[in-house]
């Protein structure tokens, strides 16, 4: 169901906000986007030529699954079809960022696995890798992102960014966040040594008590006190 006017403000402010946050710490360039759903045929997405580090809520436009302009009068980023794909195929997603994140791209670069070195990195364990570095610019190129991703939480995009994925702004805004700062921590130590990857069983104790909205919650204050 579509949400009402001031609904609809909100969501905008806060994905603005992701967004900002993001560019702030340097996950985020020039060119990434996040979204939010709207409803079972439209998003609400950054537009490709708005400043990530400035993103304003006038900035948000609203597009369905096709491409076409459904609240706004900007173009939305060439790979809306990232998006697009991933919310026709995952009822359950209604947040999605594309971030060109440093240290996850550079282990894409080498061939290096994820590897879960750092508690919230649990959250994110086992994060495949699609193998193309191209921009996702059509239906079939989403579609295949969107297999890549699966039921996981986040896709890696080889040689080229990331896509998180979440129950809400909030969540997606803070996956975002671990997942690069465990591909940090794993590119560093690995630089003076063999990093220590947390056991199944450890990993496990993380998952059952990290992924709580408060905790999300409390990871996007962090951020935004920055802003």
């Amino acid at each position: 169901m579509e949400v009402g006017s001031s609904a609809a403000l909100e969501i905008k402010q806060q994905l603005a906000d992701a967004v900002r946050m993001l560019a702030r710490a340097e996950i985020v360039d020039h060119s990434g986007h996040g979204s939010a759903r709207r409803d079972n045929r439209s998003f609400y997405i950054n537009s490709g030529a708005s400043t990530r580090g400035t993103l304003a809520a006038d900035d948000i436009v609203a597009v369905d699954f096709d491409g076409a302009l459904v609240e706004g009068g900007a173009r939305p980023p060439l790979e809306f079809y990232l998006h697009a794909e991933i919310y026709r195929a995952r009822a359950d997603v209604h947040a999605i960022m594309h971030t060109h994140p440093r240290w996850s791209t550079l282990l894409t670069m080498v061939g290096a696995r994820y590897e879960v070195v750092y508690a919230q990195g649990a959250l994110l364990a086992g994060v495949a890798v699609f193998d193309s570095p191209l921009s996702v610019s059509t239906r079939e190129m989403g579609e295949q992102v969107a297999a890549a991703l699966g039921r996981g939480p986040a896709v890696l995009l080889k040689s080229h960014g990331a896509v998180i994925v979440g129950s809400n702004i909030v969540e997606c805004f803070a996956l975002s966040a671990y997942l690069e700062e465990n591909a940090s921590r794993q590119y560093l130590a690995m630089q003076i040594g063999t990093p220590y990857v947390f056991s199944d069983a450890e990993q496990r104790w993380f998952r059952e008590r990290l992924g709580t909205p408060s905790l999300f919650r409390k990871t996007w204050d962090h951020y935004r006190s920055k802003l």
